[in-house]
């Protein structure tokens, strides 16, 4: 049985996050901050993150980053992240964006429903399309 725990991120999940993060940016600036939610599972520690800027989007929170370790992706991990992020009661509202390409990350946001609101070309450096979507 697969148990995942979503809790708030500590600066002691610093050294396992920076294996597999593939963001850019400094996870322990986001640690300090608070913006880290991680979820554990089956007793691996921090084996998934997710970073919610509180005010990055028009002064609305974003869902900014979503990360998985490789092996414990198609598990339910960033599936459960979202989830709790949705949940949080701090948000009135949440936001979140991923390229056009993300197959993987739109799979996960047609699972709880986001709501597609529009897009963005030549947002990104590779002129990708950038869809943007509200998660509650």
């Amino acid at each position: 049985m697969t148990t995942i725990i979503v809790r708030a991120a500590t600066l002691a999940d610093y050294r396992t996050i920076v294996d597999y993060d593939d963001f850019i940016g400094d996870r322990r600036i986001d640690l300090q901050s608070g913006e880290i939610t991680v979820a554990d599972r089956n007793g691996q520690s921090a084996i998934a993150y997710c970073r919610i800027a509180p005010q990055q989007f028009l002064g609305w929170p974003l869902l900014a980053v979503l990360c998985v370790k490789d092996q414990h992706r198609r598990h339910g991990v960033g599936l459960k992240l979202i989830e709790s992020a949705i949940a949080d009661t701090r948000w009135i509202r949440l936001y979140t964006t991923t390229e056009d390409s993300n197959r993987a990350m739109r799979a996960l946001l047609d699972r709880v429903d986001a709501t597609c609101i529009g897009h963005a070309d030549q947002l990104n450096v590779d002129g990708e399309r950038e869809l943007l979507f509200r998660l509650k």
